[in-house]
């Protein structure tokens, strides 16, 4: 977009000068390069005009424009980019410097511009920084080599709003990093999962066979096969631990060395070890007198090696 259109200055007597406008100035000039500024509603005097003073009339945009930018620029990190999104607002001030540099096509000019001006902040911040990125173009645009250019040819920057943040392919690699990072979490969260689970059903375990309910055990562990390989092995274990103590005790009270004090107080052992079993020859209360003690042999074996 040129900011100046030039057209040849002519006289009428029948037309009024054109009139300037807030967003329209016109800057008359001649051979000897004078100029003559008219601007917020003015118009050149018929009797300029009539003495034919300019010979040239420049029309220039005074209004207030946009200009957007977009565009990828390096950071610190080696291959990393920031996307920077510029939006400036800017205006001719000084309708005579932009006429006499000729910089009515201010756009070339500030796309030319903007790339170094924006690479000499963003080379010195690392891909995380966006935000101090931000923020330097936002402070320093005022004092910047592009703006300063501007300001020698009429055009001053207004406001500038500035979006700043990776590059797009560098979002991506954001993601799959963030992908990852999902999955690991979800992987702990089942980890842990599983594990409270384990640990209730091991509780839940453990006091059915503490309180010598084996077969409650047995169908809470098919719940995991190997909580139900555990409890089974375990199961095993302790039948093999609780024939080799009735072993032990049929040895105990043949060996009549030992006196039956004695063998009391080693049942008494073996009783805390299985308090289910009639271990100590006692029959339990609740028992019918026509159920038999599987120890009577093993006592009655005892009392006729005594002698008594």
């Amino acid at each position: 977009m040129n900011l100046i259109d030039v057209q040849p200055v002519k006289f009428s007597f029948f037309e009024k000068p054109p009139a300037s406008s807030m967003t329209q100035a016109f800057v008359y000039t001649n051979a000897e390069n004078n100029y003559l500024v008219v601007k917020n509603g003015d118009r050149i005097s018929r009797s300029d005009l009539r003495a034919g003073k300019y010979n040239k009339v420049y029309i220039v945009n005074m209004s207030t424009l946009n200009f957007h930018y977009e565009k990828e620029v390096p950071s610190q990190d080696r291959g990393r980019q920031f996307l920077v999104d510029l939006s400036i607002d800017y205006k001719v001030v000084d309708p005579i410097s932009l006429i006499q540099q000729d910089a009515g096509e201010i756009v070339s000019y500030m796309k030319k511009k903007l790339p170094y001006w924006l690479e000499e902040i963003t080379v010195d911040y690392p891909i995380t920084e966006s935000k101090r990125v931000k923020r330097h173009i936002e402070d320093l645009h005022e004092h910047s080599s592009m703006v300063s250019g501007l300001k020698q040819v009429g055009v001053a920057i207004k406001d500038i709003n500035v979006l700043v943040k990776q590059s797009e392919d560098d979002q991506a690699h954001d993601k799959k990093f963030r992908a990852i990072d999902q999955e690991d979490e979800l992987e702990l969260y089942r980890s842990e999962k599983k594990r409270n689970k384990a640990r209730a059903l091991a509780i839940s375990i453990q006091e059915a066979i503490e309180s010598g309910d084996l077969l409650t055990a047995l169908l809470i562990a098919e719940e995991n096969q190997d909580a139900l390989a555990i409890v089974k092995n375990r199961l095993q274990h302790e039948e093999a631990f609780r024939l080799e103590v009735q072993d032990q005790v049929r040895k105990l009270l043949l060996d009549p060395t030992v006196n039956e004090v004695e063998v009391k107080q080693q049942l008494a052992k073996i009783k805390a070890y299985f308090p289910h079993e009639p271990f100590s020859g006692d029959k339990p209360a609740s028992y019918e007198q026509s159920v038999v003690d599987p120890y009577d042999e093993t006592r009655n074996m005892y009392h006729t090696t005594k002698g008594e």
